[in-house]
């Protein structure tokens, strides 16, 4: 009513002033023909001006600016996918949230944003590995996906490719132009190599053994000897092979290797638990190889302690799961997953193989019978050592933290809220962004849901459920027959549900699944064709995604 008013106030201050106008320039007296033109000449440009043609004559007058820059109240906001789009990327889905929102001007190729006014709200949910052929399967179902999202899904590429563990956060929204080359610093202030151990702040971020694991007993903490003769800060690489047992993982074989590349201790290990996946792709176990194995954990640690002198620094690739195997804490760590970046942003770790080949010029981890520690912590200690020599900057690209999500919203004024995984909220969420941390999707949901009520005009969550499906499965085959898939099909479905009526009217609510790039290599029994082949067909499954976009009016 106030919107109507003010367009029949609009409407008879106009008619007024060209009725106004009209009686000014009929009574208006002209002395001579130059006075003339000079009048309707100015009478012109000020039409010009105004925006308002010869004559009064309405159909051609322009409209108002204030017309055009107020939306019609009675007419909803509403978004649409056009036909013919189906490589959607990730970064698209984030752009047109971002347009959503205001926070940029120019709207997505890909769909019609119509009726935005600015004070609208976003929620995204991200379901991990809910794959195109899963949705077809279960969606009998899904009836809450139908009913909320009518005219379905779209299928786009995988956006878990480009994401990895944390969309929310690690997307790049302006592509570099260029890539800065990498200095090498000649510099003789260079850091002394204690200056990389990483801090109290930096290993809990990355989730490594802290102080409190000292009241479990099943803990040990590193001493060291003391009467091994060693320099002020000695580097000692570690590397373990793990299998997974009822417990979890556990250390299965070890190595550990000096500044100088000469392997200080290695041995196989006796878990304390039973072996329930052997994990022979990557760790190279197999029943025969521990068959004979006496040698225990705790005999492991009391080497360790012996061999090393107390001032040792652990050097190592993504150290925190060799240490919880070993059940084993210390505080001198130097990770280099964390001194290297590969450039994809985020809270996506480089592998090792990659900063071997990159940096080093080397090429590990191509034996078919599993992955060697002592390769491995050879490697790590070459770039250690690397790193030292030429500094901070060398093998880092441009941080991403300035294009995080998360910051670009915190510079349009807008505030967001993140749930996620503790490692990935505590690391790429910045500026205005409330960073809630999450272990299970059902502690993100409450959190999600106690917030949506809040002023914040981003909210993101991630639901990991069925990655333990894609995980656990070898085929499509064993995917849409693990007994576990109905249940957590009909949580998501009920969450989507539970959301959607909690949000605000005006909100954009999208929902997309991928998954994190993960693939173990299938267990089969077989030609090497057609190993091939159920590869190709299980890649080519994975690599689409879905998406589903939704106004709630």
């Amino acid at each position: 009513n106030e919107y109507k008013s003010y367009l029949s106030s609009m409407k008879r201050k106009r008619k007024a002033k060209d009725i106004s106008k009209g009686n000014n320039t009929t009574t208006q007296p002209s002395t001579n023909s130059e006075s003339k033109t000079e009048g309707k000449m100015t009478r012109k440009n000020k039409r010009k001006k105004k925006g308002v043609s010869k004559g009064d004559n309405r159909s051609n007058t322009k409209p108002h600016k204030a017309n055009q820059m107020v939306p019609d109240p009675f007419e909803p906001c509403d978004v649409t996918i056009l036909k013919g789009f189906s490589d959607i990327k990730a970064k698209e889905i984030q752009s047109l949230a971002l347009n959503y929102l205001g926070c940029t001007q120019t709207s997505p190729e890909w769909c019609l944003v119509t009726n935005r006014n600015g004070s609208q709200k976003v929620c995204v949910v991200m379901v991990e590995s809910l794959f195109p052929f899963i949705y077809r399967a279960m969606s009998m179902n899904m009836p809450n996906f139908k009913s909320i999202f009518p005219e379905g899904p779209t299928e786009i590429m995988n956006p878990g490719t480009d994401l990895y563990v944390s969309p929310a956060s690690s997307v790049i929204l302006e592509k570099e132009s260029k890539k800065r080359p990498h200095e090498t610093i000649t510099s003789e202030h260079l850091p002394p190599v204690q200056d990389y151990v990483m801090s109290l702040e930096q290993r809990m971020a990355h989730e490594y053994p802290l102080e409190e694991v000292r009241e479990d007993t099943a803990w040990k903490e590193f001493t060291g000897n003391i009467t091994v003769a060693a320099k002020q800060f000695p580097l000692y690489a570690i590397d373990c092979e793990m299998c997974k047992t009822t417990e979890g993982m556990e250390a299965t074989q070890i190595a550990i290797v000096d500044e100088q590349l000469n392997t200080v201790y290695k041995t196989y290990i006796k878990p304390r638990n039973t072996i329930i996946d052997y994990l022979t792709t990557y760790s190279g176990i197999t029943p025969e190889i521990l068959k004979d194995v006496t040698t225990t954990l705790s005999e492991v640690i009391k080497e360790i302690n012996n061999r090393l002198p107390p001032q040792a620094i652990f050097v190592g690739h993504s150290l925190e799961n060799d240490l919880k195997s070993l059940k084993l804490y210390h505080n001198s760590i130097i990770d280099t997953a964390i001194l290297y970046t590969s450039g994809k942003g985020g809270s996506f770790k480089p592998g090792l193989k990659y900063l071997a080949s990159k940096h080093l010029k080397a090429k590990i981890q191509c034996s078919d019978d599993g992955h060697d520690p002592t390769e491995d912590a050879i490697t790590c200690m070459r770039l250690v050592k690397m790193k030292v020599k030429n500094g901070p900057k060398f093998g880092v690209t441009p941080s991403n933290c300035d294009n995080s999500l998360s910051v670009y919203l915190t510079k349009h004024k807008k505030s967001g809220v993140f749930v996620d995984k503790p490692i990935v909220v505590q690391q790429h969420c910045f500026g205005l962004a409330h960073s809630i941390p999450s272990t299970t999707d059902e502690a993100a949901l409450d959190a999600l849901l106690r917030r949506l009520s809040t002023t914040a005009e981003f909210f993101w969550t991630h639901l990991y459920k069925l990655e333990y499906i894609y995980r656990a499965g070898n085929t499509v085959h064993d995917m849409l027959n693990h007994p576990d898939l109905v249940s957590i099909i009909s949580f998501i479905d009920n969450a989507i549900k539970k959301i959607y009526s909690q949000l605000p009217g005006d909100t954009l609510f999208v929902v997309y699944s991928g998954c994190s790039g993960y693939w173990k290599k299938p267990e089969f029994n077989g030609s090497d064709e057609a190993l091939k082949k159920l590869m190709m067909n299980i890649v080519q499954q994975i690599r689409r995604g879905l998406l589903f976009l939704r106004v709630k009016n």
